[in-house]
C-alpha cells in the first residue's frame, strides 16, 4: 500500500509502526519505506490480504473481539509518564482535532505512568481479518496512536461506523479537550 499526505501526519506513523513491532506482538503492516517528495510524505507498506471486521457476521465479530481484546490489553499495558507519540509529537484523535482550531498541543506529563498507548481510531474498518480462520491479520491506520489516558481509546470497534460519537452515544470530546488544554496533570 502506498499512502501520501503531509509529513506532520505520516512521519509519526513510521515511528508508531516501528515502536509497536518492537514492543509487542500486535499485528501491524510492515513499513518498507517512508520519504518526502514534492511536499508529500509517502509510505510504502505491506499489503494485508483479508477483510475488514465490519464485513463479518455478529457471531464472527464475537470471535474476533476475543483476540482484539488481547491485543488491546497488550497495547494498554505499554505505559508512559507523558502524553504523545514515541517521537514526542502530540496529535490528538481526529474526533478531537476536528472540533478544535488549535494547531499545536502540549506534551503533558505526570509523575506516574498514567498514560497508556492508545490506537485512537480503532473502528471495525481498521481491523483486517482472515475470513477463513477469523484471526486478526493486522490492525491498521495508526496515525493517531499515542500515549493518552486509557479512556481516550474508546471502543469504536464494538459497533459499525466511524471513530467518533454517533447520535445517542456519549460524546467524550469535551472531556478530552479539557485534558489536552490543561497546563499539567501533576
Amino acid at each position: 500500500m502506498i499512502t501520501s499526505s503531509s509529513k506532520e501526519v505520516y512521519d509519526p506513523v513510521t515511528e508508531v509502526l516501528q515502536f509497536i513491532r518492537r514492543v509487542s506482538n500486535i499485528p501491524v503492516p510492515k513499513l518498507y519505506a517512508a520519504f518526502e517528495i514534492d511536499d508529500s510524505y509517502l509510505l510504502f507498506m505491506e499489503y494485508i490480504d483479508g477483510i475488514s471486521m465490519s464485513q463479518l457476521s455478529d457471531e464472527q465479530k464475537e470471535v474476533v473481539n476475543v483476540e482484539l481484546q488481547q491485543h488491546l490489553d497488550v497495547l494498554h499495558g505499554i505505559k508512559s509518564k507523558s502524553i504523545g507519540g514515541p517521537s514526542g509529537i502530540v496529535i490528538p484523535p481526529y474526533r478531537v482535532m476536528r472540533r478544535s482550531s488549535k494547531d499545536a498541543w502540549s506534551r503533558l506529563s505526570s509523575e506516574t505512568c498514567d498514560y497508556v498507548f492508545c490506537h485512537n481510531d480503532l473502528s471495525q474498518e481498521n481491523v483486517i481479518v482472515d475470513p477463513e480462520t477469523l484471526k486478526i491479520k493486522a490492525i491498521i491506520n495508526w496515525e493517531y496512536a499515542e500515549f493518552f489516558p486509557a479512556y481516550f481509546d474508546y471502543p469504536f470497534y464494538k459497533r459499525l461506523g466511524p471513530s467518533m460519537a454517533l447520535e445517542g452515544e456519549r460524546d467524550d470530546v469535551p472531556e478530552l479537550l479539557q485534558l489536552l488544554n490543561s497546563e499539567s496533570t501533576n
